[in-house]
């Protein structure tokens, strides 16, 4: 029976580098707890910069929630970011139609996804040993060297 699904390997799971994790998540602490200052002094110009700010705070407290709390999964089948609010939907190697490999001015840089008839999906790569992700991308299937 050796060869069958059922014989195959447990997914890889990559979970985010501790650096980017604390990064991440005290940057939205801070912003938030710097909004909710400004606010508490009041004034209208502090009241619109409080505002501002509870929107970045939201924005990085959602990237924290969605790829920082997750863990990018490689499988011999596909690859998926599953989190603990999102259970990601598993990207099959062979329906991938085309990728990019996105490097930002700050940060790790994130791989861009176009699976066949699914929407763009974008990975940041800021995961233990992400650089497997582009390397499985390129050669079709599970990573190997």
């Amino acid at each position: 029976m050796s060869g069958t699904a059922a014989d195959s390997i447990p997914p890889l799971v990559l979970r985010c580098r501790r650096d980017f994790f604390l990064l991440v998540g005290g940057a939205a602490l801070l912003i938030l707890a710097l909004a909710t200052r400004l606010a508490a002094e009041g004034g209208a110009w502090r009241l619109a910069l409080s505002g501002g700010l509870y929107l970045a705070g939201a924005l990085t407290t959602q990237f924290f929630l969605r790829f920082c709390l997750a863990s990018l999964e490689l499988s011999d089948h596909g690859f998926r970011v599953r989190g603990p609010f999102h259970p990601g939907e598993e990207i099959v190697w062979r329906e991938v139609r085309e990728w990019r490999r996105k490097q930002w001015p700050l940060g790790p840089g994130s791989v861009i996804v176009f699976p066949a008839g699914q929407r763009r999906v974008t990975v940041p790569l800021l995961y233990e040993d992400a650089h497997l992700l582009p390397l499985g991308l390129r050669q079709g299937g599970f990573p190997s060297w």
